[in-house]
């Protein structure tokens, strides 16, 4: 292939990367509205699972001690549903989280699936490409080998195809996530496709992320004038009937502002508008760059710090704030996410870090959000109450249900 065409080819692989990672990102309106209409009914109880990673038997075990309804229960689930588990778990969770259409975001591994599958849909565009790709899946069903990935990095060699060059540099054909995309179903892929990076629920005051977001752009002090907790958010100046007295109406000016103030941590924060960040982010070093390593400051104290700040937007929560006089002119929000195994569950007042580490064998947990999360755990002892009756938003409990995965 001359140097033009294999600028042009991978340029063309840039272009589906890049659209099946924002696709996801590009209307969550439908999920956004069923999620807050559900959440709304005090009937309905609200389960956010931890990260799942293809193990079938403890989400199904989980879902069994939750005695889960789905006529009843809101199912969430904070990404990484699949790959690392086995393979035929995790086609099995793809499959009941498809059927149901159960409302989630996008994690960093379900990620990795979509990149997979729009690289084959590109590969298969070219006879060459189609035509490599039925060779090399025949002689690896063929060869069942122990270690697809060691196998396929050899057969590459041996072969030398011009085909297998187009495999992007640090792509591992035959991975969990390989095999994955090539059996799953269009509805699967696409049900993948819908998840959006981050779900905002206005009625609880809370952010879905797999990996986190941040409080604030962190190479600014909060209170820089730049920072969404540092202004109060502008009214707009057209509303529906119902707003027209908003000004005279706290309460229903309240409800507004705190939405607004939270919709513009999602896109007045540039770390939150960039979807590396939202799938991979663990950390913040010291040069204020965001990590995926496990050392930095957690993002999670950085959050929950700034949020103990809020003062309210009239000073009435200054009493609340750590450090009054460094009070910001807004209200805590509450961030539940996953991915952050290594920390286990991580339980703040205003995050909850769902990934115990199942896939390790750990233990497979959900937050549970009902009218009887605050005496659920009360003959619990202290020590179990402490982790597992939890509060949640302003005045609110939760508590958290977890299973073995050993």
């Amino acid at each position: 292939m001359s140097p033009l065409r294999h600028i042009g080819a991978f340029s063309i692989l840039a272009f589906f990367c890049l659209y099946f990672l924002f696709a996801g990102l590009a209307d969550p309106r439908d999920a956004w509205r069923r999620l807050t209409t559900q959440t709304h009914d005090p009937h309905r109880r609200v389960i956010i699972l931890g990260d799942i990673h293809g193990m079938n038997e403890p989400f199904n075990a989980l879902l069994e001690k939750l005695s889960y309804n789905p006529r009843s229960d809101v199912l969430i689930h904070v990404g990484d549903i699949i790959a690392k588990g086995s393979h035929q778990g995790s086609m099995a969770v793809l499959s009941f989280m498809a059927s149901n259409n159960v409302t989630g975001v996008r994690g960093n591994h379900d990620q990795k699936i979509i990149e997979w599958k729009s690289w084959l849909a590109w590969m298969e565009q070219f006879d060459g490409g189609a035509l490599w790709l039925r060779d090399f899946h025949a002689a690896a069903d063929a060869a069942e080998p122990d270690d697809p990935e060691e196998w396929a990095a050899h057969h590459i060699k041996r072969t030398r195809s011009k085909w297998s060059k187009r495999i992007p540099e640090g792509w591992k054909i035959l991975s969990d996530h390989y095999r994955v995309a090539r059996a799953m179903s269009e509805k699967e892929y696409q049900y993948l496709l819908s998840l959006p990076l981050v779900l905002h629920v206005p009625s609880a005051h809370t952010l879905i992320a797999h990996a986190g977001v941040l409080p604030s752009d962190p190479r600014y002090k909060p209170y820089h004038r730049r920072q969404p907790l540092a202004r109060i958010p502008s009214l707009p100046r057209a509303f529906d009937a119902d707003y027209s007295d908003l000004q005279a109406t706290p309460d229903k000016t309240l409800p507004l502002l705190r939405r607004l103030q939270e919709a513009a941590l999602l896109s007045d924060v540039p770390q939150n508008r960039d979807p590396w960040v939202t799938l991979n982010m663990r950390g913040i070093l010291d040069d204020n760059t965001i990590t995926r390593a496990k050392d930095g400051e957690p993002w999670a104290e950085r959050w929950n710090a700034e949020m103990e700040m809020c003062g309210g937007f009239g000073g009435e929560r200054i009493h609340r704030a750590q450090r009054s006089g460094d009070a910001l002119p807004c209200y805590p929000a509450t961030v539940v996410y996953g991915h952050a195994a290594s920390r286990g569950l991580d339980v703040k007042r205003w995050s909850v870090g769902l990934d115990s580490g199942c896939v390790k064998n750990g233990r497979l947990s959900a937050l549970v959000l009902d009218s009887k999360s605050s005496s659920a755990s009360s003959s619990a002892p202290v020590e179990a109450r402490k982790k597992y009756d939890i509060p949640f938003g302003e005045g609110g409990r939760g508590r958290v249900v977890d299973v073995s995965c050993e």
